[in-house]
């Protein structure tokens, strides 16, 4: 049976996604539309949705990564991947972002 993400998991995914997209300082079609993807597969509301800076990501959405289950980390961590890959070009600051994640909100690493 397939685990659904609680509005908090929801946000706190969406808040790490907008940030990686922009973890390069570049905006690709590809990014947005895989991005946009991400958020409809989430089932995720953008309505009053601003993502937070980076630098707010720890106290704001880490601790909730953090306790959810194995298989919604999977999930997530896939979304994280598929993004990063999605305009061709893992850069060092994305690399660098989805490490900081993977290690502090215990995720494991999907590559596909």
């Amino acid at each position: 049976m397939e685990e659904r993400f609680t509005e908090t998991e929801k946000m706190a995914i969406a808040h790490v996604l907008f940030n990686l997209a922009d973890a390069d300082f570049q905006s690709h079609k590809e990014e947005k539309e895989c991005l946009e993807g991400c958020l409809k597969e989430l089932e995720f509301n953008m309505k009053g949705f601003s993502p937070v800076p980076k630098n707010e990501l720890p106290a704001q959405t880490y601790e909730t990564l953090r306790r959810m289950s194995m298989e919604k980390k999977r999930v997530f961590s896939r979304m994280m991947t598929r993004l990063s890959r999605s305009d061709n070009h893992f850069g060092a600051r994305e690399r660098a972002f989805v490490m900081e994640i993977l290690e502090m909100c215990e995720v494991p690493f999907v590559h596909r």
